[in-house]
């Protein structure tokens, strides 16, 4: 593992130019120049040299930060800031130790999948109880305070039937040209089984058989960015396993989120690994394909242009957001926007600064809500200005804090899956 020496001078790389203030959402808010990218990097200098500890206040700017690596992407230095920070929350949890509420979410509900569809469904029981439902909405209030969970917040209800419980391991096509295997992701599973429902659909519509192991867990992102290395890396062999036993050359992930940490975070969680295990990893990453990106370059969709069928002011109108993840770790922009500027039966506008950071960020959102909402704020404002009728986006997280924030401010703009706006199209 990278030890605090090796990454102080990765830090010391950084050299103070302050480009990242200008990209950073979090200095945005606070214009706190600890926040920033170079303030960080000075810490982690720091802690390296001794001149401070891991202390509480140090723990504190460090989770304080979304790691949308906005500021990584445009630094004339090319200093992997995003990587450098979680690699240095993971040296935090290692002297520190987690708290007892990410003990037990890490550590034993998402590495369990029996304990966590136990917990799930006692959830549906108990929801009335706790939680309280938003008139003419399918969503719900929290009716008291709870840890970590701010009352105001929008709760999407579970789903009546989990995405996994619902569907046989394979989902065959009738004229079979393809098979790939689906990461389906917690949130699509417990809460939007449609969007899994829809990208079944399609895959079957276009001659790909879908095979989706039954023993597959969380990806394990928010243990990860939260510097608990140590669950993630169960979670990432436990889903490995999953995997290998099926044997197909590609998987698809229809979450951003969950892309990127079986892509890149996997073989990062495994860097100091034997080399049998790292092998094992890379061979399994390398397989791995966000479902836009499989979209365009294996299926071909579209295989070509659409002009619209009418008038474009006539057209719903729908825009599109860039998951950090996505945009950025993934380095996938281009293949969403084809797609959805090739439905004939929906307008595709350009949302400004659609790759700016929606402020969901995982366990931020939690332990920074309000701070999350007010990065949020950026895109309502600009939401709100277009009119849309709908915005896509390709992570289940970004849908969450899209649905959420458009619920508080009260616009009618309604958040989609980039494969819903697919099945619309």
């Amino acid at each position: 593992m990278s030890t605090l020496t090796e990454l102080s001078r990765e830090a010391s790389r950084c050299v103070k130019c302050g480009t990242c203030l200008a990209d950073c959402p979090i200095y945005a808010e606070t214009l706190s120049e600890v926040t920033t990218a170079r303030g960080k990097m000075s810490l982690v200098e720091s802690l390296a040299s001794g001149d401070i500890q891991f202390t509480k206040k140090f723990k504190d700017l460090l989770l304080s930060c979304v790691v949308c690596n906005a500021c990584g992407e445009g630094c004339p230095n090319n200093v992997n800031v995003g990587e450098i920070l979680l690699e240095v929350r993971r040296e935090l949890v290692n002297y520190r130790g987690l708290s007892i509420t990410k003990k037990f979410l890490f550590r034993h509900l998402l590495t369990s999948l029996h304990t966590m569809l136990l917990y799930f469904r006692a959830g549906s029981l108990l929801r009335g109880l706790i939680l309280k439902k938003i008139p003419k909405e399918s969503s719900l209030h929290i009716r008291f305070s709870l840890p970590f969970l701010n009352k105001k917040r929008l709760i999407p209800a579970l789903a009546k039937n989990f995405f996994c419980d619902s569907h046989p391991p394979v989902a065959k096509a009738n004229k079979e040209k393809k098979r790939v295997g689906y990461f389906v992701g917690c949130i699509t599973n417990y809460l939007f089984p449609e969007i899994g429902n829809a990208t079944l659909r399609i895959l079957n519509k276009h001659g790909v058989s879908v095979f989706i192991p039954s023993d597959q867990k969380c990806c394990g992102l928010i243990a990860f960015g939260s510097g608990d290395w140590h669950s993630t890396q169960k979670l990432a062999l436990s889903n490995i396993e999953a995997f290998d036993q099926i044997n197909l050359d590609t998987i698809v992930a229809t979450c951003a989120s969950c892309s990127a940490t079986l892509k890149v975070f996997y073989p990062l969680l495994f860097k100091d690994a034997d080399v049998n295990t790292q092998k094992k990893v890379d061979r399994f990453s390398h397989k791995v394909m966000d479902i836009s990106q499989f979209l365009i370059k294996e299926l071909e969709i579209p295989s070509e242009p659409k002009e619209n069928t009418l008038k474009k002011g006539n057209l719903p109108q729908i825009t599109y957001h860039d998951p950090c993840h996505l945009n950025r770790t993934l380095g996938i922009s281009r293949e969403p926007r084809e797609i959805l500027k090739s439905l004939p039966n929906l307008a595709f506008v350009e949302m400004d600064n659609a790759c700016r950071c929606c402020g969901m960020g995982g366990i931020f959102n939690i332990t920074h809500y309000d701070l999350s909402l007010n990065i949020l704020d950026h895109k309502l404002d600009t939401l709100e200005d277009m009119g849309v009728e709908m915005i896509a986006t390709g992570c289940s997280g970004c849908m969450l804090q899209f649905m959420d924030g458009i619920h508080q401010r009260g616009l009618k703009t309604k958040v989609i899956h980039l494969i819903e706006a697919l099945e619309m199209g």
